[in-house]
């Protein structure tokens, strides 16, 4: 008893590891549509405790500039002297009689300077002297301090952080460098020093503690489900009742035509029925792709373009679902025929009245089959459409979400879910029926 029982256990854990598996699709379509705008590919499913803000934001350097220049047509060497540095002459550039030198990171201040050509210090008519000043400002004044921006001040970052209530922990440089912060003042800014601040721009982010219910709030949304129902560039009703009807239609066609077909070659015997019934089986054989060419050149000539009878009609000569009614209506026993027609039962009424009631599992079967099957058909639906159509159906609707750049995934998935309600309602309420179906026939010799 005890290694049956663990059998079992075995086997039912087999079988629950195989559901998830199956199941793991459906869980990560559910899992896309409630994420945010972006969130879609990553792979966090809960939110770590301590997160990082992206992407960079990017703020200057220390870029304090001078910009130097002399004119002259004679000299052959200008240097300049300033006094940040009296003790070195710089040389200056010369492109065709124009002298130019740019010095970096200077300190806020007044200089004096003077220019040397050719070995002479070159007199201003103006002041009669050699020297000129120079007013060396901040590379970023008090007016570029904008609300909620970052800026430098000498080796000083003064960092906003805009997270929401959440306190940062350390803001991370590009370069790999990681600056801890001061606490934020009143202004909420935060302040960290910096000991060799490269000139230029630089990159930073934050890295930040943060609740279980925040990091919910920053990875998933119901918003999408809402921009599905009510956006108005995207009529998802129209699409779906579009869905509803052309599979419905196909739906009920394909079983009428297959359960009449298959009632004829399982009961009735007619010249050429093995030879027609061998040309029917060949066809499966042949991929569906080939029959697309000409049955869209066959809908187009008669005009169904833009139409319910043009995504129907082509689908409804279902090889498979005869084959499937055939095989099954072949087990309805004979002496059930010959009785009603003993009772005086015309043709109808035998196909009424005793192939349908019995087939009725198998018919609920190909129904689902052929739902499934064109509720999900994307191919055909796109190429009997055109783009403005209003007969588009929600596969094909669901392509707007695909931009030339991008693919809205968190939107397409939400329209997704929506679309495997009515398969879900179905099976729910065919499997009563099967199994009514399955006793009910249950006729023996």
């Amino acid at each position: 008893m005890e290694r049956y029982s663990l059998k079992n256990f075995f086997i039912y854990v087999a079988l629950s590891v195989g559901c998830l598996i199956a199941l793991l699709p459906l869980l990560w379509m559910i899992l896309v549509a409630c994420k945010q705008q972006g969130q879609a590919l990553k792979l966090e499913i809960l939110p770590e405790p301590i997160a990082i803000t992206a992407p960079y934001q990017t703020i200057a350097g220390k870029s304090n500039q001078v910009t130097l220049q002399y004119y002259s047509a004679s000299a052959q060497t200008v240097q300049v002297r300033i006094s940040f540095n009296p003790t070195q002459l710089f040389e200056m550039n010369n492109d065709h009689g124009s002298f130019w030198i740019n010095f970096y990171d200077v300190a806020a201040g007044e200089y004096d300077y003077e220019f040397i050509a050719d070995g002479n210090a070159v007199i201003n008519p103006d002041t009669n002297s050699s020297k000129a000043k120079i007013l060396v400002k901040e590379a970023l004044s008090s007016n570029t301090k904008l609300k909620n921006a970052s800026y430098i001040q000498g080796n000083t970052l003064v960092l906003r952080f805009l997270g929401s209530g959440q306190l940062p922990i350390k803001a991370l440089l590009a370069d790999g460098q990681e600056i801890n912060l001061t606490e934020k003042d009143s202004a909420g800014y935060f302040t960290a020093q910096v000991t060799d601040l490269k000139t230029g721009e630089f990159s930073y982010r934050f890295s930040y503690a943060r609740s279980f219910w925040d990091g919910i709030s920053e990875i998933y949304t119901y918003q999408n489900f809402v921009e599905i129902l009510f956006n108005r560039d995207f009529p998802f009703l129209k699409f779906f009742a579009n869905s509803l009807i052309v599979a419905t239609l196909a739906g009920l066609l394909t079983v009428i035509l297959c359960t009449m077909g298959g009632y004829v070659f399982a009961k009735k015997n007619f010249v050429g029925k093995k030879v027609l019934w061998s040309i029917f089986l060949g066809t499966m054989l042949v991929p569906g792709l080939i029959f697309m060419l000409p049955q869209f050149a066959i809908v187009t000539k008669i005009g169904w373009i833009n139409s319910y009878w043009g995504m129907v009609v082509p689908h409804v000569a279902n090889i498979f679902g005869l084959y499937l009614l055939r095989q099954y209506i072949e087990t309805i026993p004979d002496s059930l025929f010959e009785a009603a027609k003993i009772d005086g039962a015309s043709e109808w009424q035998l196909f009424t009245k005793v192939v349908v009631p019995l087939s009725i599992p198998i018919m609920l079967t190909l129904f689902l089959l052929v739902f499934v099957g064109q509720w999900s058909n994307f191919l055909w639906q796109y190429i009997t459409n055109t783009p403005d159509s209003a007969y588009r159906t929600l596969p094909v609707g669901l392509s707007l979400f695909k931009g030339q750049y991008d693919i809205r995934w968190e939107q397409m998935m939400a329209g997704a879910c929506f679309s495997i309600i009515p398969i879900t309602i179905l099976f729910v309420i065919a499997q009563r029926f099967f199994v009514q179906g399955m006793t009910s026939g249950a006729v023996k010799e």
